[in-house]
């Protein structure tokens, strides 16, 4: 009996020395990087089972990445804008991916393209009917996002010259997340935003980005420079990563991350 328990003890011991070895991190915060975070993890564990990635399934804006980090329930926050300066207390950031930024509407409507003064007019409500970009009788209904947390509104304004001092309208929708922003393009014709073009749309099968200016917003033209309106997607951390997360984080900039963003139509920012 006593050998017995020996053997039992020993192998508890080894049980909890196992238990011991594990790392754990929990990555959150803006949906822009989301669906490819979730398939890096998935490929990081299966190279280090020891590892445990545990990437949050709802978007919660790059405002709550940045919150989830400062209080301790995320070790990386996920962000598609950088730190403003009330967020930089003790908070490191670090741009991950490059993807260009687009105008989302319905599948279902003929609109293909659109020239950069149709946008500004679009979005400050100057045109307020899809007929007068060729796009049938309905009315345009602008989806937007609160001005703190819209990263997608900020790079138009800094890369599209007409977009610099528009006032978006009145009457346009706010939406707090931009998960929330995509799920209402998908469900409801006549609806237009700003949008991260790539896996965002993933499950939302009603969404196209158009054409500015006669560029589609793809990969090739972000790289030939054709299409010009692009967005860093990002991570922040309590400090320098450390341990795991430095350790994931190296991955996601490796080869095998790098292969998933670029399906993303995204490129890896080194």
């Amino acid at each position: 009996m006593k050998g017995i328990r020996v053997i039992a003890a020993f192998f508890l011991w080894l049980g909890a020395g196992a238990l011991w070895a594990q790392e754990k991190i929990v990555v959150g915060g803006s949906g822009a990087l989301r669906t490819e975070m979730e398939q890096i993890a998935k490929a990081y564990m299966a190279k280090n089972p020891s590892d445990i990635i545990e990437v949050l399934p709802q978007s919660m804006s790059s405002s709550g990445g940045i919150d989830g980090v400062k209080a301790g329930r995320l070790a990386i926050g996920m962000v598609n804008r950088p730190l403003l300066d009330n967020e930089r207390g003790g908070i490191a950031y670090r741009a991950i991916a490059r993807g260009p930024v687009g105008v989302g509407v319905h599948k279902s409507f003929p609109v293909s393209n659109l020239t950069e003064t149709q946008v500004c007019d679009i979005f400050s409500g100057k045109i307020k009917s899809w007929r007068e970009v060729g796009g049938g009788e309905s009315k345009i209904i602008v989806l937007a996002r609160p001005a703190h947390d819209d990263g997608n509104t900020r790079i138009m304004r800094s890369q599209m010259a007409c977009f610099r001092d528009v006032k978006i309208t009145s009457e346009a929708i706010v939406l707090v997340r931009g998960g929330e922003l995509l799920d209402a393009i998908n469900r409801r014709p006549g609806t237009v935003g700003l949008v991260n073009v790539g896996s965002d749309f993933s499950g939302r099968e009603n969404i196209k980005a158009v054409a500015i200016g006669g560029a589609l917003p793809s990969v090739e033209a972000l790289q030939n420079g054709k299409y010009r309106y692009t967005s860093d997607s990002g991570i922040v951390t309590l400090g320098e990563p450390q341990g795991l997360a430095k350790r994931f984080l190296e991955f996601v900039v490796g080869p095998e991350g790098q292969r998933v963003l670029a399906r993303s139509g995204m490129v890896v920012v080194r």
